[in-house]
């Protein structure tokens, strides 16, 4: 006879475990990690545990509901880039290159950064970090950051995995539908160690359960630890742009309806960045395609008082070829007016990849805790950042970096991985730390959010006197790019 049972953990956080059993319970599987979530994060964790030969007896797992194995035969595009991207700092590049995941990627659809400038639509604002590198990153020829395809890094950490990690069983197409604790399930010595379920009925119970599921993470939710944070009540819309010439800059503007960036790739190509209330994202997403390239030269170089001219433009369905034009005249009298400023502008759009564009919610989330019962989280299951600083994935590449050295050290002195005493020292180096960058985030997107003169002015004001000081931009950039 079949039993539907029901768990619930915690008083309003909790998980639906729907696991079908029979009077014979299925024996569970043993692990030593089980890591829920095949994303960046979680192939980075499964890829740099797999290499540690301290680890090297370990049973280690990775579970995700995708076909993993058709995104690490994934061949990319020959040409355009994806949409959705990331954006890595030097240190976590060299990171993944020691552990040699870095160059299992399609190095070549990389792009270098070395320059960045970010301006202030409303106070006029502008810090150019041009000459930052050579005063903060390393002896080594190296850049500041590194743009890279969210599926080109999944693809190269899943090769490096199947390649070089023979300890990490990769279970692919399965959902998790349950996670308890079952002591039975192994006999006393794994007394209260997790039981994961999955949709094919195979169950693993674990000695440590790692969760890299995401924002909505089912681990977080079994081990009930709680989160909060701010709906920003917008949206980010991305697009892969073309642009008229090759660019290695990073451009970001500050407008009253939110941040722009355009981010480079190789071979004149870009993506990009748009944080956009619900209603503007609806406009533009469904824009025609030269009208959106339009708006997006636009938005980097028309006043406020321009951008709502053309947005209720837009709302009215004026026709195309008006729409395009006003742009184009107002575009016009900018460059006549602002000659001798294109070394601070990003290059004009061409085009933009047909159905490049995409759109997700844009929110903070703190966790109560990163660890709890023989649980760890890493990445957006463990915070969840605005993209505006492109720290959401580096934050859980140091988790990454951080938690690996801790189950390291504590497996070369024999405790137990997943015992709170370890897991504790994982939570007491990076929880402050990632509530600190979360911090600095939300403070950033409120400061350059708030419409007030003397706010805006103030603002400005401390964007060009850091312009102004080499050595406070060089501290900026090391303290949160490299």
């Amino acid at each position: 006879m079949l039993q539907l049972r029901t768990c619930y953990t915690g008083d309003i956080r909790h998980i639906v475990s729907r696991a079908f059993t029979t009077h014979q319970t299925t024996r569970a599987e043993l692990y030593d990690v089980v890591i829920v979530g095949g994303g960046p994060a979680g192939c980075a964790l499964a890829g740099t545990l797999g290499s540690l030969p301290a680890l090297a007896d370990k049973r280690i797992a990775l579970i995700d509901p995708a076909r993993l194995g058709n995104v690490q035969k994934w061949e990319p595009p020959t040409d355009t880039y994806l949409s959705r991207t990331l954006q890595i700092t030097a240190s976590n590049k060299r990171f993944l290159d020691s552990l040699g995941l870095w160059s299992r990627c399609h190095t070549d659809r990389v792009q270098e950064c070395n320059r960045a400038v970010v301006t202030d639509a409303l106070g006029g604002g502008m810090v150019d970090l041009a000459a930052v590198r050579s005063a903060s990153a390393a002896a080594e020829a190296t850049s500041v950051a590194h743009m890279i395809e969210t599926k080109n890094l999944v693809s190269g950490l899943l090769r490096s995995l199947n390649q070089s990690c023979p300890g990490v069983d990769i279970i692919e197409r399965v959902r998790v539908v349950g996670i308890d604790t079952d002591p039975a399930a192994a006999g006393a010595r794994a007394e209260q160690w997790p039981v994961v379920t999955l949709s094919d009925e195979r169950r693993l119970q674990t000695r440590l359960l790692i969760g890299a599921d995401g924002a909505s993470s089912c681990v977080r939710r079994y081990a009930g630890i709680g989160t909060y944070g701010t709906d920003y009540a917008q949206h980010s819309l991305v697009a892969t742009l073309c642009l008229e010439h090759i660019n290695h800059t990073a451009f970001q503007r500050f407008l009253p309806t939110g941040p722009i960036a355009l981010l480079p790739f190789p071979g004149g190509f870009a993506n990009l960045i748009w944080s956009l209330d619900s209603e503007l994202l609806m406009l533009l997403k469904t824009a025609p395609d030269r009208v959106f390239s339009d708006l997006v030269n636009a938005a980097f170089r028309l006043s406020c008082a321009e951008m709502r001219r053309l947005y209720d433009m837009l709302r009215q369905g004026t026709r195309e070829d008006a729409l395009r034009a006003e742009i184009e005249w107002r575009l016009a009298s900018f460059s006549q007016s602002n000659a001798g400023s294109d070394a601070q502008l990003p290059p004009r759009i061409a085009a933009i990849s047909p159905r490049s564009r995409t759109s997700f919610p844009l929110r903070m989330r703190i966790v109560d805790s990163l660890v709890g019962g023989r649980v760890a989280l890493v990445g957006d299951a463990g915070h969840v950042v605005h993209p505006l600083a492109g720290q959401g994935l580096n934050m859980g590449l140091e988790d990454i970096q951080c938690l690996s050295r801790v189950l390291e050290l504590a497996t070369i002195a024999g405790e137990d991985i997943g015992a709170s005493a370890v897991l504790a020292r994982y939570n007491r180096h990076r929880y402050a730390r990632n509530l600190a960058m979360q911090g600095v985030v939300d403070k950033i997107w409120h400061a350059f959010g708030a419409r007030s003169g003397l706010v805006s002015a103030a603002r400005s004001l401390a964007m060009n006197g850091l312009d102004r000081l080499p050595a406070a931009k060089s501290r900026l950039v090391s303290a949160i790019m490299t």
